[in-house]
């Protein structure tokens, strides 16, 4: 995956495509890289569970639903595909779930979620 990296606040995000991303700031403040299934809380309701069928990818997180209200949700889900990705951002009023059709002559490689408070989760796709 193109390497992330979230600011001191937590409040953006950024995904570098290439480049080493270094001296990256926001609002005057170094950005931190992420990394993925780091945080201590329960992979039960965090690590994606992915299902492929064809071309449809479904992501749902976690294998005991999360929470979504303002307070503590799931904001974006993202595809990483071999030649690229795709990406759901997310609400409190939606379910902590995303649907993907791949291109053709490309494939799914990894799932990742990033949930405002227990960071960013990730599962590979074989």
């Amino acid at each position: 995956m193109s390497r992330l990296l979230i600011s001191d606040d937590k409040k953006s995000i950024i995904m570098l495509i290439t480049g080493g991303g270094a001296d990256i700031s926001c609002g005057g403040k170094p950005m931190n890289f992420l990394t993925a299934n780091t945080t201590d809380a329960a992979q039960e309701k965090h690590v994606p569970q992915v299902t492929v069928d064809g071309k449809k990818v479904s992501v749902k997180v976690g294998s005991v639903a999360h929470p979504m209200t303002e307070a503590h949700l799931i904001q974006w889900i993202y595809l990483q595909t071999k030649k690229g990705g795709q990406y759901v951002h997310l609400t409190a009023n939606d379910a902590p779930e995303a649907e993907f059709i791949v291109a053709d002559g490309d494939e799914p490689v990894a799932a990742y979620e990033f949930c405002n408070l227990h960071g960013l989760w990730m599962a590979k796709i074989v």
